[in-house]
């Protein structure tokens, strides 16, 4: 599915044992590392619609949003420790322009160098 939704709310429905299903419509979302990778490419995607309508700026991010960029890298983060290629090509574009992180090109660097060796 398309959806798109927070992850407070994740976290309550995996409380109710409904973890791999859209909260929305229900259809079965993506297994493990895919999983992870999906939920904060949609976060990040969401927050960047709102700078690219001029509704905040990276520094001025609503609280809700700042909090939703940090669980969307922390998603990001364990995908990449586990070798997901999109996961660290994505995370290293967030750190090398610090896109709601403070930028790291040390960190970009190295996760660059991890995405290419697996193609």
């Amino acid at each position: 599915c398309g959806h798109a939704y927070c992850g407070a709310c994740l976290a309550e429905l995996r409380t109710k044992k409904v973890a791999q299903a859209c909260p929305m419509c229900r259809a079965e979302l993506p297994p493990g590392l895919d999983g992870l990778y999906e939920l904060a490419h949609r976060a990040y995607c969401r927050i960047g619609g709102m700078l690219d309508r001029g509704e905040a700026s990276w520094v001025s991010l609503p609280a809700v949003a700042q909090e939703e960029i940090e669980e969307a890298v922390a998603m990001l983060t364990e995908a990449a420790a586990q070798g997901h290629m999109m996961a660290q090509s994505y995370l290293a574009n967030i750190c090398s322009f610090g896109l709601g992180v403070a930028q790291d090109d040390g960190r970009a660097f190295e996760l660059y160098r991890q995405a290419a060796q697996q193609g």
